[in-house]
């Protein structure tokens, strides 16, 4: 068989799936009665809207049909995307790429039908001659293909929706998100701008199409979740389309799985807008839900370097929690803790080394006992010496480490942690030397003569 023909033949196998596909998308999508008016309108052509649901699936369908070159283009477009060039390698490359297309049916149709709903919108939104009736097959095709969080629902399905309240299209405007300090690689020289501004009608437009996924099932609601996070680098959309009110709306009304996703979008909530993001936080914390609990754990460490010792009272809320979960969930923000508020590690570190759950001693022996004994080099408090006292082997093993380094840097920080040890246990250290003694026999000799007051403090190892 000629590639040629190969291709005509994949063509016509993609073409009828892409129908039938769209057949149904547009029935989903049009399931919500009326559709929203278009943002963009031609004075001088009054919009004929589509008197039913069926009329809209019939015209898409048979507009779909008609217009063959497009689908093609499409696909010319999806091969390039997704035939790995591994195939190239093959004997016959452009025979396994087309099997490769036909094994993949589902995501070949989902992308020609997103790039199909882009050029639907982007006639429908243009200024100069706006396209009614491509407005109501894009919507509600836009509407049908946003099933759930897959890579060009969440992507190309986000991009349609800004273009929608910006009543813009698609491709035409900045898409990268509005630089500022909450990017890492951010330098105010080289800022550019890149606002833009909501429109009215798109906005109204936009809020049906959110509603639409918010009323849906969970799959639809996480692709929300995950348009909220994007939407939040558009400040501009944000206040427009009043994010933090659904929010906080979606918080308290929606299911633990979708309230925990939403959780998420508190730190750059607060870096926009702090009161806003209060009123969402008070929400969170009203829930019970272990899930939702556990994803604000996750993010008391974002939260502390935004707004700073306002996170305190909920980290010190997390870590006395009913449920030890949540409580090593908190616990992991203690490392930025550390960073960021020193002076206020210690006195949370000292109520959990007396933790029962060795879960929690482990965590904090590997993440944030360093951080201790570079604030207290001399094991003030003597938190060391309970955790290595504590004969847990994984704690041990990580606490081993940073005693090696710290004699080989800091001859009277680890003389000081020694000297605690061996007072509340004369054959405390014995397995330090042990592997110490591996590495230098002779140094080991040394602190050991030192600590029993025959030597001189060995000096830091060059």
């Amino acid at each position: 068989m000629s590639f040629g023909r190969a291709q005509r033949e994949t063509s016509a196998i993609v073409h009828t799936y892409c129908v039938e596909q769209l057949q149904n998308l547009l029935r989903i999508g049009t399931m919500e009665w009326p559709l929203p008016p278009p943002p963009v309108r031609d004075v001088d052509l009054p919009v004929v809207e589509p008197s039913s649901s069926t009329k809209v699936v019939e015209m898409g369908v048979g507009l779909f049909s008609i217009d063959r070159a497009s689908m093609i283009r499409h696909l010319e477009v999806t091969r390039e995307a997704i035939i790995p060039h591994r195939l190239s390698l093959t004997v016959d490359p452009q025979k396994e790429g087309e099997r490769w297309l036909l094994r993949r049916l589902d995501d070949v149709a989902e992308r020609i039908l997103f790039a199909t709903c882009e050029e639907w919108l982007g006639l429908a939104l243009d200024v100069e001659a706006p396209d009614g009736d491509r407005w109501y097959l894009g919507i509600a095709l836009l509407n049908g293909l946003c099933r759930g969080p897959t890579s060009q629902a969440t992507n190309r399905g986000y991009h349609m929706l800004e273009s929608i309240a910006l009543a813009h299209p698609p491709g035409s405007w900045p898409t990268r998100q509005e630089s500022g300090p909450h990017q890492i690689d951010w330098k105010p020289e080289n800022a550019s701008d890149t606002s833009v501004n909501a429109d009215e009608a798109g906005i109204d437009a936009s809020h049906w199409l959110l509603d639409q996924l918010e009323q849906g099932n969970l799959e639809r609601r996480a692709l929300l979740v995950s348009w909220f996070r994007l939407m939040l680098e558009r400040p501009a959309l944000v206040t427009g389309l009043a994010l933090p009110i659904r929010l906080e709306q979606m918080v308290r009304d929606q299911p633990v799985e979708v309230a925990a996703e939403l959780v998420g979008c508190l730190p750059r909530l607060f870096e926009l807008d702090e009161q806003a993001a209060q009123v969402v936080l008070i929400s969170v914390r009203m829930r019970g839900d272990v899930q939702v609990r556990r994803a604000l754990g996750e993010i008391l460490p974002a939260l502390l370097r935004v707004i700073g010792t306002d996170a305190l009272n909920l980290l010190d809320e997390l870590l006395g929690d009913s449920d030890v979960d949540i409580q090593l969930t908190a616990a992991s923000a203690l490392r930025q803790l550390a960073t960021d508020f020193p002076e206020e590690l210690t006195s949370r570190l000292e109520k959990l080394a007396e933790h029962e759950d060795v879960r929690m001693r482990r965590l904090l022996a590997q993440t944030v006992l360093r951080d201790y004994l570079e604030l207290h080099p001399d094991d003030a408090h003597g938190l060391f010496v309970k955790f290595w006292l504590g004969r847990d082997d994984v704690s041990r093993s990580r606490l081993r480490e940073l005693l090696i380094r710290m004699q080989d840097v800091n001859s009277e920080g680890f003389a000081s942690v020694a000297r605690n040890i061996l007072d509340a246990d004369a054959a405390g250290l014995d397995d330090l030397w042990t592997a110490l003694d591996v590495r230098d026999a002779d140094r080991v000799k040394a602190w050991r003569e030192y600590l029993s007051g025959d030597g001189p403090l060995p000096t830091p190892t060059p």
